[in-house]
């Protein structure tokens, strides 16, 4: 067993090598990404399909945003991500002027939930929506998981009685 010596200050007196290998240690740490890192930046790819897919209407990047596989599970069907992509447009297309705020979001590990809120003037029949000019206000919920810093499943709760009452 060896002996430690101390030096003033009740520091530990450690010899070279052991000094290495904890800058090697400090150096491997620093390299590996912390899961908060990954939650912040899954946050921000849940944020994109509301401001740029929902309320641009743009789906020209869903290839950073979607992993491969992506399902988008209904409460009586499971969608691909082009038929998910088209009920959005469509969303878009029978509100032009759709605006899109998240509310809050909450992650944890790989998922991430956004509540969010969409308001916009029904002026084109699409989507299901008459195009009769009723002005549109509704709430929803999403719930994604993600691997690989892309979304692969996708849980989407919309008040679709609210949304019928409003277009009447």
């Amino acid at each position: 067993m060896t002996r430690k010596s101390l030096l003033p200050g009740g520091l530990i007196r450690i010899n070279r090598r052991t000094r290495w290998a904890l800058l090697a240690v400090a150096c491997c740490i620093a390299l590996v990404p912390c899961a908060g890192a990954g939650t912040v930046d899954n946050v921000r790819t849940a944020q994109r399909v509301f401001l740029e897919n929902m309320a641009q209407g743009r789906s020209d990047r869903n290839g950073e945003i979607y992993g491969p596989g992506f399902v988008a599970h209904g409460a009586s069907a499971n969608y691909t991500l082009e038929e998910d992509s088209r009920s959005t447009a469509a969303w878009h297309e029978a509100m032009p002027d759709l605006k899109v705020t998240i509310e809050r979001t909450v992650a944890q590990k790989d998922l991430v939930a956004v509540h969010w809120k969409v308001v916009g003037t029904n002026t084109v029949a699409a989507g299901g929506m008459p195009g009769k000019g009723a002005r549109v206000g509704i709430e929803g919920m999403s719930f994604f998981r993600f691997a690989a810093g892309r979304i692969v499943e996708e849980w989407t709760v919309v008040d679709v009685a609210e949304l019928r009452k409003q277009l009447t």
